[in-house]
């Protein structure tokens, strides 16, 4: 049963009022309505009181005090807005007008900037105190964030920002007095720095000094503020992460993380780069129309009846002439899950393909080979056992490439609990402190997981084992550390780290192993079910899973493969496609896929919101579709445990037709009729395939 709750009396602007004992005069305020002004607090974010823009008058005394870390007490009496309050406010906004360049003409944060608002607020439309502006440097060392220290007010919300949300520790200040400025690492440029690039820090920003570089026109003053927000989550890795998207006359404005103070998610409402700018960046060629390629090869544009007519008729030729071993589907498992559904039930319902798979399907084969061939099988942890985590071992994982977030929160497992982090493998960005590493191919990184087995039996009285997994083990352990280093090409000095992390592991009472992408490809089931025995040697974690994360290719990997998109076996070497249909998220086609089994004379075409040129001389034709932002759509977390609805954001273009009209389009020209009528009942099928 929780405590009751202490509550005092006050009174607020000749308002009494009972609050919460320890609450800030600023939370009293707005649980009551009353706007104070603020630049250094956020609610995100721990109380400051740097800036001195919320002081308010407490008990008439003459000395103001500022509200965001003043707390309240019995029979206090505050007041929040009078002449003197007013005039100290215009008073230390001149004076931080004054001391940097705040032109909001040429500002591209104008009108999308709290201290702008507060000039307006406060009817400040010149200054009476003389400018002591000297100029400082501009950072565009980054790809997506610019940082001007000419527009920064040094508030210390990106200071806190950076510690208490994304916990990267990165950024801080510099120097005293006039010079003082926001550094990164040990006074690098934010290029030089370790910094990730998850762009909290400008969420917070209430000035034009951090700034996203692709951010749009509609963003400026003299456009009209009534954006909408739009609460959604990011599909892009299986974070399945909240977002807040702010559109205005259908243009997206920016996304931001859903930064809540009580957020029970590990990751405390941070976007990554993916989530949070790359969506902005230009999408070369998008689709608006059917574009079918002539005789001459060139492309041109079709209506939407003829191309899937032409579709239809000629997938249904090569069916009946050839029958259904000439017909293979292909899609991608960045698409929606309703998406992928339709899809799978359109092919084999209407041309009955001998092939669907997804462009991850070895990575799925691999998986499910290496649980077959241990016998046994649970599911995979959750990527939030990261936070509870005392001991994670990486083997062939990337995942800055992947799953940023979950890069970001290892740096924060090291910096702020000293969580042991050992990398059998190669990193984009090596996360600061790493205590063991072994700079091996990722693909061979699993070698080192057997290679441990030795130390990790010897260690077995400290194990809680799981049958049959001691004897798998002791099999597995049969050949001897030296022969795998040296057919993986690691020194033999590896062997002491080696046996080191073999003994952190025994020792830790919650481990985590994370295998990677390009350690589950494909031909690799022996080294990933290693990594399974591995990850099993400390039984299994609270939830009933396996002790493994594993970072999968795709924002709906888990989702493709619950629903059986993704084929069970290898396409036969033998075989020749002669037609075939792609389904894909705009995304270009993975060089690990092979066109040699498609017959060039054969048939192929492609559903996709993007014009791809790889696939440009393949295929006969190209019918667009919406973005992801474009349409509601289900995803499934990287675990495959949990299946989360991202909203519409956008409206797709006039032109370009619903995933749903398309595709049953399709159906309806080739003689097939599924069990569902919409997409409502489209998206009931989905729930009741994945629970």
């Amino acid at each position: 049963m929780e405590k009751d709750v202490i509550k005092v009396k006050i009174h607020i602007d000749g308002k009494e009022s009972l609050v919460k004992q320890g609450s800030s005069i600023l939370e009293a305020a707005l649980e009551n309505h009353i706007q104070i002004p603020t630049l250094c607090h956020h609610p995100a974010l721990s109380d400051w009181g740097g800036c001195r823009m919320c002081m308010v008058e407490v008990d008439g005394a003459p000395r103001l005090v500022a509200s965001c870390v003043t707390p309240v007490r019995d029979g206090m009496t505050v007041v929040t807005s009078n002449d003197k309050i007013i005039q100290s406010r215009r008073i230390i906004l001149e004076f931080l007008f004054a001391e940097r360049n705040h032109n909001c003409m040429f500002c591209p944060r104008s009108g999308d900037c709290e201290l702008q608002e507060l000039a307006y607020e406060l009817q400040m439309d010149h200054l009476t105190v003389p400018p002591s502006f000297q100029e400082f440097p501009v950072d565009m060392t980054t790809e997506f964030l610019g940082m001007d220290h000419n527009r920064c007010i040094l508030c210390g919300r990106c200071v806190r920002a950076c510690k208490e949300i994304s916990g990267a520790q990165v950024i801080n200040f510099k120097n005293r007095g006039p010079h003082n400025l926001i550094a990164f690492d040990l006074g690098q440029t934010r290029g030089d720095s370790t910094c990730y690039e998850c762009g909290v820090c400008m969420q917070v920003c209430p000035t034009g000094a951090i700034y996203n570089r692709y951010s749009t026109h509609y963003a400026v003053k003299g456009h009209s503020k009534e954006w909408t927000a739009i609460e959604s989550c990011c599909p892009r890795c299986g974070l399945l992460c909240p977002t807040v998207s702010y559109v205005a006359n259908n243009n997206l404005i920016k996304i931001e993380g859903k930064l809540l103070y009580e957020n029970k998610r590990p990751d405390k409402g941070q976007l990554c780069f993916k989530g949070r700018f790359e969506i902005f960046k230009s999408r070369n060629q998008r689709l608006f129309h059917p574009m079918v390629r002539n005789q001459k090869g060139n492309w041109e544009e079709e209506t939407w009846e003829n191309a899937l007519d032409l579709i239809a008729k000629r997938l249904g030729e090569i069916r009946d002439r050839e029958g259904e071993k000439a017909i293979f589907s292909m899609a991608s498992s960045g698409c929606s899950s309703e998406q992928l559904l339709f899809f799978r039930d359109l092919m084999k319902g209407a041309w009955n393909a001998d092939h669907m798979d997804t462009f991850d399907g070895p990575h799925f084969r691999t998986i499910r080979k290496a649980w077959n061939n241990l016998g046994i099988s649970y599911p995979e942890t959750s990527w939030r056992a990261i936070a509870e985590a005392d001991f994670v071992l990486l083997v062939g994982a990337n995942p800055m490439k992947t799953q940023p977030v979950i890069a970001s929160l290892l740096r924060r497992c090291i910096l702020e609990k000293g969580v042991r982090i050992a990398v059998l493998g190669q990193m984009d960005s090596l996360p600061p402190f790493i205590h063991d590493h072994i700079p091996i191919e990722n693909r061979d990184a699993c070698l080192l997981a057997k290679a441990m087995i030795p130390d990790l039996l010897t260690n077995a009285h400290r194990i809680s084992r799981i049958d049959p997994v001691e004897s798998l083990l002791r099999k597995s352990g049969e050949i001897y550390p030296g022969e795998i280093l040296e057919k993986a090409g690691v020194h033999q000095d590896a062997r002491k780290i080696l046996h080191d992390v073999a003994e952190a592991f025994s020792n830790a009472r919650n481990p985590l192993v994370m295998l990677g992408e390009e350690a589950i490809g494909a031909g690799n089931a022996g080294g990933v079910r290693d990594a399974f025995l591995l990850s099993l040697m400390n039984g299994l974690s609270p939830n009933g899973a396996a002790r493994i994360i594993i970072l999968k290719p795709y924002g709906n990997s888990a989702g493709a493969w619950n629903l059986g998109v993704a084929s069970n076996n290898d396409p036969n070497a033998k075989d020749e496609w002669n037609g075939g249909l792609f389904l894909l998220n705009g995304e270009e086609i993975p060089k690990g896929f092979s066109f040699d089994k498609m017959n060039p004379e054969g048939f192929f075409a492609v559903l996709s919101p993007c014009f791809r040129e790889t696939l440009a001389n393949k295929v006969q034709v190209f019918i667009p579709l919406p973005l992801s932002m474009e349409e509601d759509g289900a995803y499934a977390s990287l675990d495959g445990r949990e299946t989360i609805c991202c909203k519409q954001i956008l409206s797709p273009p006039s032109e370009v037709k619903s995933s749903w009209e398309t595709l049953w389009g399709l159906a309806q020209r080739a003689g097939f009729h599924p069990e569902f009528h919409s997409w409502e009942e489209l998206q009931k099928k989905v729930k009741k395939e994945i629970a």
